[in-house]
């Protein structure tokens, strides 16, 4: 993926630009949709032309206005080799800075192939799932992009009057709200009432009454975090969303701690996901939020244990404990063909354990973006997130040499 301009600047940027382009498969399925059911502006266009037009509104919807914009902001995103989406500000005396999006030459033909197909086998192809299947494989991408944005408490906390706003509001209202946030609110509002029971009765169920697959230690794992991560159990009776502290007792999901309204909906969302099997890309932002830094390495490590069934993780953060999390869990991957298993897993259980092969870091620093893994170690550079940590101990330092010199040293 490739950035340049000053929408480069930000790691939130990264991240929401990451889920624009992972959600053009559905807003191509989309367009589809609405050639079936026969929207007359729609039949107008081709497939092409109606893709474009969506993946502009998908934009606006996601990054706001372009007039902040610089002229030269380019964003360009490879899905394989040679299938690729660029999207640049032109300088349009009318319109100003004019979305334009260029679309690579096979992806263009791959989308004319549907301007010939028939109704009546399109209607076929979408109700059988083929058309899903055959634009999975021609971006090489089957995993549906979860995205979970910062600022969770503030939607936790009004929960209940946010379910009730939102059914309300009409579509270009919705349409108002960035496209991230909204796909996160109708994600959780659909999930909710899947929580009507323990995680271990959702566990139980899964392997009793249907026959999807699930790694169940893996599961495990994941249930036992987000107990001592939560202090309790979220639950969902009747539509109230509580925090289940003991069999007999509980707290409104909305009296309870900003840390926990912060983390509830990364652990239900995940857990759902893995409990479903669903292949997934997972874009978390900011788990660390509210966290007391003992709880910051337990929710690094159950997020760690998403990756186990083929799934994908973009995580942002400011914290150096998330990243420390995740070096021991490196090192414990690097070690573990040097020690004793058994010994090891007991300090880090082997899902856990992570690839340095599989995985990379970067941070953004004046709007460039920079990698900082150490090849040698096999870590990520800690430091360039915890520079506090350097000013505030050369800072004591200095006031210690300051009070030596003075002589005032051991009185």
């Amino acid at each position: 993926m490739v950035f340049t301009g000053p929408q480069a600047s930000g790691k939130s940027t990264i991240a929401k630009s990451v889920f624009f382009f992972k959600n053009v498969k559905n807003l191509l399925l989309m367009q589809i949709d609405k050639r079936l059911f026969g929207e007359s502006d729609i039949m107008k266009l081709s497939t092409k032309n109606r893709l474009i037009k969506e993946i502009r509104s998908n934009f606006l919807q996601t990054f706001g206005t372009t007039w902040c914009m610089d002229h030269d902001m380019c964003m360009e995103y490879y899905y394989t080799d040679t299938v690729y989406i660029k999207i640049c500000l032109k300088n349009d005396p009318v319109s100003h800075n004019y979305i334009w999006v260029d679309l690579s030459e096979n992806l263009v033909d791959f989308l004319n192939k549907y301007d010939d197909v028939k109704l009546n086998e399109l209607t076929y192809a979408r109700n059988n799932g083929s058309i899903k299947k055959e634009i999975d494989e021609f971006f090489e991408n089957c995993e549906e992009a979860i995205y979970i944005p910062a600022g969770r408490s503030m939607m936790t906390l009004f929960s209940s009057q946010l379910m009730f706003i939102y059914s309300v509001m009409n579509d270009d209202q919705k349409r108002s709200l960035d496209y991230c946030t909204q796909n996160y609110l109708e994600r959780i509002m659909q999930l909710k009432p899947s929580f009507s029971n323990s995680v271990q009765t959702l566990i139980k169920n899964k392997i009793e009454l249907t026959d999807i697959k699930i790694n169940r230690e893996n599961l495990q794992q994941c249930a036992d975090l987000m107990k001592q991560i939560l202090q309790g159990e979220y639950r969902n009776v009747d539509g109230e969303e509580r925090l289940q502290v003991a069999e007999d007792r509980y707290v409104k999901i909305n009296f309870a701690s900003s840390g926990q309204q912060e983390a509830v909906w990364i652990l239900n969302v995940v857990f759902y996901y893995l409990l479903n099997n669903k292949k997934s890309f997972f874009i978390i932002e900011e788990p660390e939020s509210h966290l007391f830094p003992n709880a910051q390495k337990l929710i690094t490590e159950f997020i760690s244990l998403a990756k186990n069934g083929g799934n994908k993780i973009l995580l942002t953060t400011h914290s150096p404990y998330i990243l420390g999390t995740i070096n021991n869990m490196l090192y414990a991957g690097r070690i573990s063909k040097e020690v004793d298993h058994a010994v090891l897993g007991k300090m880090i259980h082997p899902l856990k354990w992570l690839d340095f092969e599989k995985l990379s870091a970067y941070y953004v620093d004046a709007g460039i973006i920079q990698a900082c893994l150490d090849e040698e170690f096999e870590s990520i550079h800690n430091e360039v997130i915890d520079g506090a940590s350097d000013e505030i101990n050369t800072e004591y330092e200095k006031m210690a040499d300051l009070r030596y010199d003075s002589g005032m040293e051991g009185k």
